[in-house]
This record gives structure tokens, sequence and C-alpha cells, in this order.
């Protein structure tokens, strides 16, 4: 297999790993909404008090664009490419959040896979910056991987390792948790 075509895979596995990173976040959100409402009313009461009000549809229109996120990660073309600057976008926003809250600038709790009772601090920080990396490395390699063929097993591959990045940030709070001890 040559080096080209193994890039093709590395994308493909970047980008199924952030489809089911947002489709998990986003359902998960959406069936735990008042904790993302209550998110979104402290970082209004915080940021902008006039309009904590918004909160509500703030989270569901959170809800909504990670949703369409994942899924518009699966296309190819043009949608590809935008799908991906929009997953970098949210994903630095998070990464940022994640660092105010961290610097003690704003304190939230972390809502990201739709329970808050971790508060957002550096740990976030870190798992957003690799999950920005993916994103970042995932639209260096998009161009050149357009209409490509792929075979089964690579394509295999690629999901099985998008499956444990998908669980690994899902459940992260949980196995940083029982690795420092605090269980």
């Amino acid at each position: 297999m040559e080096s080209n075509t193994s890039m093709t895979y590395v994308e493909l596995g970047l980008r199924l790993s952030l489809v089911g990173v947002f489709l998990a976040s986003g359902l998960a959100k959406a069936r735990t909404i008042d904790d993302v409402v209550l998110m979104w009313t402290r970082l209004f009461e915080r940021v902008w008090p006039a309009k904590k009000g918004w909160a509500p549809q703030s989270a569901w229109g959170l809800v909504v664009v990670e949703v369409t996120t994942g899924i518009a990660l699966l296309f190819q073309g043009t949608t590809r490419v935008f799908s991906l600057l929009l997953a970098v976008g949210l994903l630095a926003g998070f990464t940022v959040l994640a660092l105010f809250s961290a610097r003690n600038l704003i304190k939230l709790h972390c809502a990201c896979f739709g329970r808050a009772s971790t508060p957002l601090g550096w740990r976030h920080v870190w798992r957003n910056s690799t999950l920005l990396a993916f994103g970042g490395t995932a639209l260096f390699l998009a161009p050149d991987n357009a209409g490509k063929a792929l075979n089964v097993g690579g394509v295999g591959v690629s999901v099985a390792a998008a499956v444990v990045v998908t669980l690994i940030a899902f459940f992260y709070d949980e196995i940083t948790d029982l690795l420092s001890g605090n269980w």
C-alpha cells in the first residue's frame, strides 16, 4: 500500500472519529438538555447577562449544530471540507471555553456529552485540543483524498479506530477519574 493511500485511511479514520464524537455529544446533550441549558445560563450570566433567557434556544441550537456537523462529516466533496471547517471551529470554541473555565475566568460544568457533573477544566482542554488536532489534520488531508477508491480492510480499520476514539472521548471524564484515583 503506498503512502498516499495510507493517508486516505488516516483522513477517513480522523473524520469518522469526529462523526462519532459529534453525534454522541449532540445526542447525549439532547437526552440531558436541562444540564446543557444550565451550562448556557451560567455562560450567559457571566458573559452577556441581558441575554440569559436565550439559554434554552442556545442549548438546542448547539445540539442541532453538533448532530448536523456529525452527519455532514460523512459526505464527500465540498460538504466534507465545509463540515471539517465547521468541526474545527466548534472544537476551537469548545477548547477556548474549557481554557477559560480551567483558568477560572468562567466557571462552567462540562455538559460535553450530556452530563454536567464535572467542572470544565484542564482535562477538557487536552481532550478538545486533541480532537481539534484530529480535525485540523483531516482538513489538511481532505483535498488529496477526494474520489479515491477504498478497500474494505482499510475502511474497516478506519471505522474501528473511530469507534475507539469515540468511546474514549465519550467516557473521558470517567477514564481520567479512574486513572487519577478519583472514584
